[in-house]
């Protein structure tokens, strides 16, 4: 009589998960577009659902490059159409731009947060995880993945990053941005403090710093060994603090490649992908 109940249970169990598996091996392929995350004008995004995703697929919120005073989700787009090709499930997002006055990366790192809520509070009915999200970015929006996955209290599976600048409370990099009035100016709303020359940085650019604040969170990182407006040393920086913690990191050089990484070449972009699909389905499925 006992075996039988086992049996019986078994095999309602059996036919419950063989339900839930063509269910989701049903669920087709959705493109979310212009959706409202937050209260401001900036906080919209593009989600893609890949078809026959459910609570383990790998979801990758994808932040646009600009200076953190520009750029528009569009930049992106490539990197989410790559992902969706993959069956990797993405959120494409806008947030606020650093200003002169009140907005400054704490608050961009805000909207990230917002991000998340909105992407967990609807997981149910898009069928997608609620936690361990993975961070992605180019340039400043790479540097915001960092900073986000490595200061935020929200788990955080992984980060893959782009050319980012990673210290900058480094006063090599600072002088080498001061000799472009726009560049030390973008990063001085960045951080919400001004760079004097003659003195040491703030708190606040520390506060900036990912390499301050490095967790164990697997992390792919790329920089192009030409780049001239976010110098390789950055990268550099990156891999050392990393590296003395005996942290999960991968740090892919791009010889030759500027500030575009690579992006603009078949083969560069080829590699990337390559990298980031392989790192995603293997930190992010969790």
């Amino acid at each position: 009589m006992k075996r039988s109940f086992l049996i019986v249970c078994a095999t309602m169990l059996l036919f419950a998960y063989g339900h839930a598996q063509k269910k989701a091996a049903a669920l087709p392929a959705q493109k979310l577009t212009d959706l409202a995350y937050g209260s401001f004008a900036s906080s919209r995004m593009d989600v893609f659902l890949p078809a026959g995703r459910n609570a383990h697929t790998p979801f990758v919120i994808i932040l646009h490059g600009g200076a953190w005073t520009l750029g528009h989700r569009d930049w992106g787009m490539r990197t989410q159409d790559s992902l969706a090709a993959h069956g990797i499930a993405s959120a494409n997002i806008d947030y606020r731009y650093a200003d002169d006055r009140t907005t400054h990366y704490k608050d961009l790192l805000k909207d990230i947060d917002s991000v998340i809520i909105y992407c967990a509070a609807h997981a149910d009915e898009w069928h997608t995880r609620k936690t361990n999200f993975i961070m992605n970015g180019e340039s400043a929006g790479a540097h915001l993945a960092l900073l986000y996955g490595y200061t935020s209290s929200n788990s955080i599976s992984a980060i893959i990053a782009e050319c980012a600048p990673t210290n900058v409370a480094d006063t090599n990099l600072l002088n080498y941005f001061s000799k472009d009035p726009n560049a030390i100016r973008v990063i001085s709303k960045m951080v919400g403090a001004t760079y004097i020359p003659s003195q040491l940085p703030g708190a606040a650019f520390i506060g900036a710093s990912p390499v301050y604040h490095v967790k164990n969170i697997p992390t792919l990182f790329f920089h192009g060994t030409d780049d001239l407006t976010v110098p390789y040393n950055q990268a550099l920086q990156l891999e050392t603090a990393l590296k003395s913690k005996g942290y999960t990191y991968k740090f892919v050089p791009m010889p030759g490649a500027g500030h575009d990484v690579g992006f603009n070449t078949p083969e560069g972009r080829k590699k990337i992908y390559t990298e980031i699909v392989r790192w995603a389905n293997k930190y992010g499925s969790l």
